[in-house]
């Protein structure tokens, strides 16, 4: 058995301005039922967007994540930007030089963290990331978790689609014929789930405020109050399953009924 929690877009501040919870409480909180379980994560896996794109820099934020109870693997959105993040996690995963993605074994878990961010802060992947993942699968050897910042799928939400993931056929096409069995990504700020590219394919809500949805795109879209929380992807001898673990001591008004 493998499992790796996966926790995404804490948008941590360093005004104190957070729009509805408090971010950095919310991560302690994760943290604090992570250390509780009776079976831990071999690692936790932050898909992005750690920092909120008004905060200076990661002083604020480093202290806070070597406090995780199992190893973090950081993984950049669109609100990281590159160089700063390469700067900040030098020494906690093996960045790409071109790029920040990376790989890791976890387990019996393959993971292989994409950076999904364009140069220009859209979604999707250039030339060299495709090329380093072809790569990648042509070497990798039993189950892969591929974890992106941007969901590189269809959402049915109009203001996540509307901008598109550049490269998607590609990579569904080079998916399709590799050893990944779940996709996760972050950035909607909600739960979704779907099959894409034979896989099934999800993304997490976030640790930070939620974001509001409008099916038809008429409504603003804006941040929103909801209940953070975070997955367990779970590899057993039966396949893969993943679990949806609200934080305890948070409530629909999104505050604290008791510090975890």
């Amino acid at each position: 058995m493998a499992v790796i929690a996966q926790i995404t877009d804490p948008h941590l501040r360093d005004d104190g301005a957070d729009p509805f919870h408090d971010p950095a409480q919310a991560l302690r909180g994760a943290f604090a039922q992570i250390a509780a379980m009776d079976r831990k994560p071999e690692a936790i896996v932050l898909t992005g967007d750690i920092i909120d794109r008004s905060a200076k820099g990661y002083g604020h934020v480093l202290p806070l994540l070597r406090a995780a109870p199992v190893p973090l693997l950081p993984m950049p959105g669109n609100q990281d930007g590159a160089t700063s993040f390469r700067a900040a996690f030098a020494d906690w995963a093996d960045f790409h030089p071109d790029h920040l993605s990376f790989t890791s074994q976890i387990g019996d878990i393959f993971l292989i963290a994409l950076e999904s961010t364009r140069p220009d802060g859209g979604a999707g992947l250039g030339a060299h990331q495709l090329d380093w993942l072809a790569q990648v699968f042509a070497k990798a050897t039993g189950p892969a978790i591929l974890a992106l910042h941007h969901p590189p799928f269809p959402t049915a939400a109009p203001h996540l689609d509307r901008a598109g993931f550049q490269n998607a056929d590609a990579l569904a096409a080079l998916v399709t014929q590799s050893p990944v069995r779940r996709i996760i990504a972050g950035h909607s700020h909600r739960a979704m789930q779907t099959v894409w590219a034979g896989v099934f394919a999800s993304t997490a809500p976030a640790i930070g405020h939620g974001l509001s949805l409008s099916l038809t795109g008429a409504a603003p879209h804006r941040p929103v109050a909801a209940l953070p929380a975070f997955e367990l992807h779970i590899l057993d001898d039966s396949g893969m399953v993943s679990h949806l673990i609200p934080l305890d001591g948070m409530r629909s008004g999104c505050e604290w009924i008791d510090n975890p």
